[in-house]
């Protein structure tokens, strides 16, 4: 026997205690005036008189102790379930905080920025300056940013991990991501170090470089959406009652792109999350 199944015995029998306390206290005064019954001390008028008195007691004392036992399990449930609230919007309040915070560090308008500024550069080069050794020591720096603001909100995920457990294939999904727009950034680091600036006034490296860019800026930009959809389904569910509304999911304009919980399935993500370990373990 464990020692929690222990305690649970000891809980129920702590339960039980008042109920086999009155039956006893019944069942003994049943037992005195029997006997008394049976020497004739007592009249069958009387003895019937004062059964009928003390069941009377016994049934008020037991729905009092039913009432008072009822109200207890009450109380703690209510009890319970006001520091389950006040521990979940405490959550909210921290991870919507890192939320903030990693969606500003995603910074996605930059790449369409920068290739714009190529376009520029290739019009008029005396005027509007470009260089991409210099563009790649400010994309390793946004990388930098990026990641720790995805540590960030990663840890404060896990730091109330049992309030939004039910979420954790969500996160799984957005950290995904991340690490897959993180390879990308760095191969576009890599790809500014090794071109020089002259080199993309070609119409194929121009194109090229305006392509990556895209990519990138689509990921983050997509990201940026995810994070916003997590928001949403924790602000519902942790939220949703207290205020007794709910707060309307994203609905993208274009078909072609998805809600977070429509792109992470839970069976999906635990088995990307599978593979993504044993490459890692190879």
């Amino acid at each position: 026997m464990t020692e929690k199944t222990t305690e649970q015995d000891k809980t129920i029998l702590g339960q039980g205690a008042p109920y086999l306390l009155i039956l006893a206290v019944l069942a003994g005064y049943a037992i005195f005036l029997y006997i008394v019954k049976r020497t004739d001390t007592l009249q069958a008028s009387d003895f019937i008189s004062n059964i009928t008195i003390f069941v009377g007691w016994i049934v008020a004392l037991l729905t009092a102790v039913i009432y008072l036992s009822k109200t207890g399990k009450d109380n703690q449930k209510l009890k319970k379930e006001e520091i389950r609230r006040s521990l979940e919007i405490d959550a909210f309040r921290e991870i919507n905080r890192a939320v903030t915070s990693f969606g500003i560090a995603l910074s996605p308008r930059k790449y369409i920025a920068w290739s714009q500024q190529l376009g520029l550069h290739r019009k008029n080069p005396k005027i509007f300056k470009f260089n991409t050794v210099k563009m790649a020591f400010e994309v390793d720096q946004q990388r930098t940013i990026l990641l720790g603001r995805s540590a960030e909100f990663i840890l404060a995920i896990e730091a109330n991990e049992i309030a939004v457990i039910q979420f954790d294939h969500l996160r799984k999904y957005i950290q995904f991501m991340t690490d897959d727009v993180n390879e990308m950034i760095m191969e576009f680091r890599h790809y500014l170090m090794m071109t020089k600036t002259e080199a993309l006034w070609t119409e194929p490296r121009c194109s090229d470089f305006e392509e990556r860019c895209k990519r990138i800026f689509e990921k983050l930009d997509e990201i940026g959406c995810y994070l916003f959809d997590y928001r949403i389904e924790l602000m519902n569910s942790m939220l949703g009652e207290t205020f007794d509304s709910q707060v309307p999911i994203r609905k993208p304009r274009d078909p072609k792109c998805k809600t977070l919980t429509e792109v992470a399935i839970k069976e999906e993500v635990e088995k990307e999350a599978n593979r993504r370990e044993k490459k890692l373990l190879k």
